[in-house]
C-alpha cells in the first residue's frame, strides 16, 4: 500500500515560494485562510471589515514573506499580522465603537476587603439559556463592547484555542500580561450576562415579560 504524500511543512513552502513557486503561497492561504478569517471576524464583529482585514492580512503576507527570518512560526508571523489589520481597521471605524469601560465590571470591594455586591450572585438554570436564544446575541454584543486590547487577548485565547504562550507571542506581551487581561475580559462578559439576566429573568427561573409588564412561564 503506497503511503501518502506528506505534505511540505511551512518552512518548505516559504522556501519553495521564495524559489519561484507560486503554488507554494496557494497552499499557505488553504492552510491558513479559514483561520485567519476566524480571528479577525472575531476581533472586528463584521462580516465586511473581516472580509477587508483577511485580504489585508495576505496581501501583506505576499509582499513580506521575503523578509519573514522564521524566528517565529509561520503562523505566528501571520496572526500577528492579522491581528495588526483587524486592529488598524477597528481604530478607522473607532467612532463607531461602543466599547464599555472594563472598570465598570470589574469586582469591588469595600475598605474591609468584603466584595461589593451588585446584582445577587445567581446562575440561571442550564435549560433556560438553551431555549433563550438573545443569550448568543448578547453575549456576541458584549464581546464586541470590550476594549479591543482586551477582546483581542480574549479572542486568540478562548474562541481560536491557543495558549497563553502563543497569545504572548503573537501580541508582544509578557504572559503574565496575558493572564491578566484575559482574567479581565472573562469577568467583563460574565458581570455582562449576569446583569443581563437579571433583568430578563427572575431568580427562580421565570422570564419576565418585558413588552407586557407581565410574568409568565415558559
Amino acid at each position: 500500500m503506497e503511503q501518502a504524500e506528506r505534505q511540505p511543512t511551512d518552512s518548505q513552502l516559504v522556501t519553495s515560494f521564495r524559489g519561484g513557486e507560486p503554488a507554494a503561497f496557494e497552499e499557505i492561504l488553504r492552510r491558513y485562510e479559514a483561520k485567519v478569517y476566524s480571528l479577525v471576524r472575531g476581533m472586528t464583529r463584521n462580516d465586511a471589515d473581516a472580509q477587508d482585514s483577511l485580504q489585508d492580512t495576505f496581501l501583506q503576507v505576499y509582499r513580506n514573506i521575503a523578509s519573514f527570518k522564521g524566528e517565529s512560526s509561520l503562523s505566528t508571523w501571520i496572526y500577528r499580522i492579522a491581528v495588526n489589520s483587524a486592529l488598524m481597521t477597528i481604530r478607522k471605524r473607532r467612532h463607531d465603537e461602543k466599547s464599555v469601560p472594563i472598570d465598570e465590571y470589574m469586582p469591588q470591594f469595600e475598605e474591609g476587603g468584603h466584595r461589593v455586591a451588585v446584582l445577587p450572585d445567581w446562575s440561571p438554570r442550564a435549560d433556560d439559556l438553551l431555549l433563550n436564544k438573545e443569550l448568543a446575541t448578547h453575549l456576541r454584543e458584549a464581546i464586541a463592547a470590550l476594549d479591543p486590547e482586551y477582546r483581542t487577548v480574549f479572542v486568540l485565547r478562548d474562541q481560536e484555542g491557543l495558549s497563553n504562550e502563543e497569545v504572548a507571542t503573537i501580541l508582544d506581551l509578557s504572559v503574565p500580561a496575558v493572564k491578566s487581561r484575559l482574567h479581565r475580559a472573562r469577568l467583563f462578559l460574565r458581570e455582562r450576562i449576569k446583569r443581563y439576566w437579571w433583568g430578563t429573568i427572575k431568580p427562580h427561573g421565570m422570564f419576565s415579560n418585558r413588552r407586557t409588564g407581565a410574568a409568565g412561564c415558559r
